[in-house]
């Protein structure tokens, strides 16, 4: 194995430029493929919280009874669509209110004009029942009306399945990319030594052995590669965390850096450097 290793970072060094070019390049690309991927999961973790923030609010009629209220939530609790429930009178309401406008609007209407309200917040396994949810409870004989920011969660859930889909097309690419670039620069290698590979042949080499040294160089590539793009990327959220750039621009502090990140791209760049020389390399063929 270490003759291998050696052989092939002997090869790489012969051909310093090209293997220098291979490895900036596949570095780019998984330094975009990485950030992309951030997005996504910060983007996953930002709609996840936002629909679970997003309560059912359901005005209850006039005139019901502690009873008929414990009643109305007791039930909406063993139903098990909803993570919380949070009762609130239109007393309590109104002093919220006070806090938000003028008191002396308030005091001018004379009476209070609120009602007792449930603010009901939806499991987010059970969001693609929430319109039977809705009709369900419409029909209730104690609810007066129903609010829940339909449009916004749409809205929300649309463009994350959006940038999900385009994100997925885009790391597709730019995999594709990657392979490319090790499959061209490893067959370009393997051509140069051609002649040297012929002479291996006629000495009895075997294909495994033949194979094994461009197979260690095409792990390689992706595993420079993809160490400069988490190097690159541990750096950036250095940066963006220090404490100048958090002063500037605060909504950086709530993006999250999975450390996943920083064993799995090594493993990929790998991967994808060795099925990439192995598919540049093909079958090799004894004449």
């Amino acid at each position: 194995m270490n003759n291998y290793l050696g052989y092939a970072i002997k090869n790489l060094w012969t051909n310093k430029w090209s293997t220098l070019m291979a490895i900036l390049s596949i570095a780019v690309c998984f330094f975009i493929i990485t950030l992309i991927a951030i997005g996504l999961y910060n983007l996953n973790i930002f709609t996840k919280k936002l629909s679970n923030k997003a309560a059912m609010v359901i005005y209850l009629k006039n005139g019901l009874s502690q009873t008929e209220i414990a009643q109305f939530t007791e039930s909406l609790q063993q139903k098990n669509v909803f993570s919380k429930i949070k009762f609130i009178s239109k007393e309590e309401a109104l002093k919220e209110m006070k806090d938000i406008i003028e008191p002396s609007l308030i005091e001018l209407i004379g009476f209070n004009p609120l009602s007792d309200t449930v603010e009901a917040f939806i499991k987010d396994e059970k969001l693609n029942t929430l319109e039977e949810i809705k009709k369900e409870l419409k029909n209730h004989k104690y609810v007066e009306d129903i609010y829940y920011p339909t449009n916004i969660i749409n809205i929300l859930k649309m463009l994350k399945i959006t940038l999900w889909n385009l994100g997925i097309v885009i790391l597709s690419l730019l995999g594709l990319s990657i392979f490319f670039i090790i499959y061209a620069t490893v067959k370009n290698h393997y051509w140069k030594k051609e002649e040297e590979i012929e002479i291996l042949k006629l000495l009895g080499a075997t294909p495994s052995y033949i194979r094994y040294p461009f197979l260690t160089e095409g792990g390689l590539l992706g595993i420079a590669g993809s160490l400069i793009a988490a190097l690159s990327i541990f750096f950036l959220y250095f940066i963006l965390y220090s404490k100048e750039m958090i002063d500037y621009l605060p909504a950086i502090s709530q993006l999250i850096l999975p450390t996943e990140v920083f064993y799995l791209l090594p493993s990929a760049g790998m991967l994808l450097g060795i099925i990439s020389s192995l598919i540049a390399l093909g079958k090799i063929r004894y004449q």
